[in-house]
């Protein structure tokens, strides 16, 4: 792909250096990325990653015309597929590029503390805190990505010993330790906790001295060289050092021996191992550990105190253990090395990758969005209104949304917890499949839970224009303590209108079903994309929401309208009392308060799967050794994946039936089945998948880098696994949990390939892998769900 990175501008700042930088990331793993933008201080390190710049028009008021038409140039002539702003003026202004572009598509991050209202809300939004994710998402904005601001661990490493000596040489820098600060220094955000810092270093100049070492320039430079100047008066030494702007900090974070900071400067001081303070705002200031360390990656690296007054108070408190205790600074140091980690700019890279092939796929959808075009123009005159009027009365903020951080606001909160009821009240189950559909997660997971509690399951809405709709009664028992009510049949009912009436009527059913038999549900849960908690809110019992897959990210793959469905997560997510997700990646997504969502992942068959006396299918025709995959394929697939399998000349087993919407995509599959090597077995009976599965000598997991892949986890991996059988995944799809002997995850098709062949002469041990998954069957994934039901006091 072919990417326009636009940063707000290319002065030293968090934001674009994140642009930048992860720029690089993504020409490293094969994409080529253009950095486009007005000249400045950062032009050297683009210079330095060996990027292409191209300088933009000056701007004048934002977004601009004159922006707007030299990107649309640009991307005609350059073959640009995404156009990527960051912060709200470049953002609008790659809306506006790309709008008459039928092959180009826009994306948008905002690293600063809130999101402008005004931002279309069609369009890709990359969001750096989990907080910020949870307020946009409820606020209507379908596809947000969270992307903490990542940090190049190769490039931010300490350097020699000699270069750090001659920096403590050059600034004054003595035998006491030295807290460093490395921020622009402006009013907004910055000032308030980089001036209670400065205090703190005067107040403890004889009982625990310090160096508070200030990297950085700005507009409150001179407030701050004045707070500095009256810290020291009368000692005959500095406790505060100002170095002014470096283009090069690293060697400032490897002298600290504690860090002081918010936002990306905090996340680059982990990667030299340094522990770290988080500063806000109103007084806030907090020791990053493994206690807090949550909290930060919630709300993002800052917070709201009390009060202004508080903050010297709060900041000594937090200072002081770690100015005492040199081991307490190796431990967090250590911590903060292990933390950082995750937020390595290659993960970073590959995220971004997967939103901007996502945003190409739906690029017809970001075009000639009318009323969106004119809400975002009506929403930014408003704020320019107000700015104008702010600026006359003197009180306009200059550093726009940092101003008003989303972390300060109270958004979403956790109402009192719904007591569960006795053990022996049925759980109400909403599927997201009928029960006579492919027998997956919820029917797996119902008839385990079924064995301890009563259930009632409902069928979702269904079309009798539906190809082979089952005709059966009201009311049935497909097994013993489950009772199956036949949801609504409406013609149409993907039409988010008719669906929404259907909905209604099957949460009617229920009720209806409930009162005639005077049965109280101890539970009601939702796996369903359907708001049905929001149905049935008036019903007791504790409500568990259960997303099996992001089902807003699916709504081109079911052909349902993204809104509806966005707005159904939402309904349920407001009435939920525990939210349960598929994967870690899911429930982070749908975290909407700083209560964690709970991860409950898919489980596998283990009675049938795991024998090791299964029959190979006789219809298979392949020579071992042979790479199998088993399920649907559709749009979840790469293809190129599978090709490069067949093209090492091991035998290639595809079972299940094929469902691409692109007729494109169905031939190219079509094709795959016409090469030697490669057998195509469409849809089996599940009983004999079994059979399928002892011809493979190892699984494969295809998986294409979207987010909804990221967010998914794939059932094939752990039945694999299951019927002894190792395997290779593209590296989308979490593997969290799983035996790293037995899966393998790769980042390109040549690497599939190759780790498939490995795989196959390896020969691993069945008995070995099956215990592996031993704890990974439905009966321990219902065991867990009932746990959870019965806690006290379980929330969201």
């Amino acid at each position: 792909m072919k990417i326009l990175v636009c940063p707000h501008d290319l002065d030293l700042g968090g934001s674009q250096l994140n642009a930048i930088e992860l720029a690089a990331a993504v020409t490293a793993i094969g994409h080529e990325c253009i950095v486009f933008g007005r000249r400045g201080t950062l032009c050297a390190r683009i210079d330095e990653l060996g990027l292409e710049f191209v300088e933009s028009p000056e701007p004048g008021r934002r977004p601009s015309q004159n922006v707007a038409r030299a990107i649309r140039e640009l991307v005609v002539e350059r073959g640009i597929d995404v156009v990527h702003g960051y912060e709200w003026p470049p953002a609008l202004e790659a809306a506006l590029a790309t709008e008459p572009l039928p092959d180009a598509a826009a994306v948008c991050t905002v690293m600063s503390m809130a999101v402008a209202p005004f931002l279309p809300k069609w369009m890709p939004l990359v969001v750096g805190t989990q907080q910020i994710s949870a307020v946009e998402q409820a606020r209507g904005r379908l596809a947000v990505t969270l992307i903490e601001p990542p940090v190049d661990l190769a490039h931010n490493t300490a350097p020699g010993d000699a270069e750090i000596a001659a920096f403590r040489a050059r600034w004054g820098l003595d035998e006491r330790p030295v807290v460093a600060c490395v921020s622009r220094l402006v009013p907004d955000l910055k000032a308030e906790g980089i001036l209670a810092a400065i205090e703190v270093a005067g107040e403890l100049a004889d009982a625990l001295p310090f160096q508070l070492l200030i990297v950085g320039d700005g507009s409150s430079r001179p407030d701050m060289v004045k707070a500095a100047a009256r810290a020291d008066a009368g000692r005959g030494r500095r406790s505060v050092v100002f170095t002014g702007e470096l283009a090069d900090p690293r060697v400032a974070y490897a002298t600290a021996d504690i860090m002081l900071g918010m936002g990306g400067s905090a996340l680059r001081s982990l990667a030299f191992g340094k522990p770290l303070i988080v500063q806000g705002e109103h007084g806030f200031f907090r020791t990053l550990s493994r206690q807090t360390a949550e909290v930060f990656r919630w709300q993002g690296w800052y917070g709201v105190g009390e009060g202004r007054a508080d903050g010297a108070g709060r900041l000594r408190a937090e200072l002081e253990p770690l100015l005492a205790d040199e081991d307490l600074r190796r431990e967090l140091g250590a911590f903060s090395r292990e933390l950082v980690e995750d937020f390595s700019i290659t993960k970073a890279a590959h995220r971004q990758v997967a939103v901007y092939r996502d945003a190409w796929a739906a690029r017809a959808d970001q075009k000639r969005r009318f009323l969106s075009a004119a809400a975002s123009a009506g929403a930014l005159g408003g704020y320019y209104l107000r700015r104008g009027v702010a600026r006359r009365l003197g009180r306009a903020p200059t550093d726009d949304f940092n101003a008003v951080p989303v972390a300060g606001e109270r958004h979403v909160t956790a109402g009192a917890p719904r007591a569960a009821g006795a053990a022996h009240d049925p759980i109400l189950y909403f599927p997201g499949v009928a029960w006579d559909d492919v027998a997956g997660t919820d029917r797996q997971l119902v008839t385990e839970i079924s064995r301890q509690r009563p259930v009632i399951w409902v069928d979702p809405t269904q079309s009798p224009l539906r190809r082979r709709v089952p005709s059966v009664p009201a009311v049935t028992s497909p097994r013993p303590n489950i009772v199956r009510l036949r949801g609504a049949i409406v013609p149409a009912n993907q039409r988010p209108v008719l669906r929404w009436i259907a909905d209604v009527w099957c949460g009617v059913i229920a009720q209806a079903y409930l009162r005639r038999n005077g049965l109280t549900p101890s539970a009601v849960v939702c796996a369903s994309s359907s708001p049905m908690l929001a149905h049935t809110r008036r019903l007791p019992g504790r409500k568990v929401y259960y997303a099996t897959d992001d089902f807003v990210e699916a709504g081109a793959l079911w052909g349902v309208d993204r809104r509806y469905l966005g707005t159904a997560r939402e309904a349920n997510l407001r009435e939920a009392d525990l939210v349960l997700a598929v994967t870690p990646e899911l429930a982070r997504h749908l975290q909407r308060t700083s209560r964690a969502s709970r991860w409950l992942p898919n489980g596998a068959d283990l009675d049938v799967l795991a024998r090791p006396d299964v029959e190979r299918a006789q219809d298979v025709r392949l020579p071992s050794p042979i790479a199998g995959v088993v399920g649907q394929f559709n749009s979840r697939v790469d293809l190129s994946v599978l090709q490069a399998v067949q093209g090492t000349g091991i035998g290639l087993l595809l079972v299940g039936p094929q469902r691409f919407h692109s007729s494109d995509t169905a031939e190219r599959f079509a094709a795959l089945t016409r090469l030697p090597g490669v057998q195509w077995v469409t849809a089996v009976p599940r009983d004999d998948l079994p059979a399928y599965l002892a011809c493979m000598d190892v699984g494969l997991t295809p998986y294409a880098d979207t987010m909804f892949n990221r967010r998914s986890y794939p059932l094939k991996t752990i039945e694999y696994l299951a019927a002894g059988r190792p395997v290779v995944a593209t590296d989308v799809a979490t593997t969290e949990g799983l035996d790293a002997r037995f899966v393998s995850t790769a980042g390109s098709a040549e690497a599939f390939a190759s780790l498939v062949h490995e795989r196959v002469r390896a020969r691993s041990d069945d008995r070995e892998i099956r215990r592996s998954v031993a704890d990974a069957g439905w009966p321990s994934r219902a065991r867990q769900l009932l746990a959870w039901l019965d806690e006290e006091g379980t929330a969201p």
